[in-house]
């Protein structure tokens, strides 16, 4: 029985053709951004939030995502208390900034 040898351009194809299938169900693509939801500090500087959202949707635009953002004011610790309530519900927002 003759072996058969593989060549170095057959390994490398087929080495390829591997890494290729391998790597497909990791390919994202515009598609797959979908929606995102930000919570956000509301600031006291009159024309903060418009500064922030600016650059928001800048982002949104260039990477095809679609974000709502909430501006949660302080008062009352009402952003203490959406943090809490949403933490317990497990649900609301994707991602929450708040002041330190």
């Amino acid at each position: 029985m003759a072996k058969k040898r593989i060549t170095r351009r057959q390994f490398v194809a087929g080495a390829m053709a591997s890494t290729a299938v391998i790597g497909m169900p990791y390919v994202s693509s515009a598609q797959s951004a979908g929606k995102l939801a930000v919570g956000l500090w509301d600031h006291w500087v009159p024309g903060a939030n418009d500064a922030s959202k600016k650059v928001i949707d800048a982002w949104a635009a260039k990477n095809k995502v679609e974000v709502t953002v909430d501006y949660i004011p302080s008062q009352g610790n009402k952003n203490l208390l959406t943090i809490a309530a949403e933490a317990q519900a497990k649900a609301g927002h994707d991602i929450m900034a708040m002041p330190t």
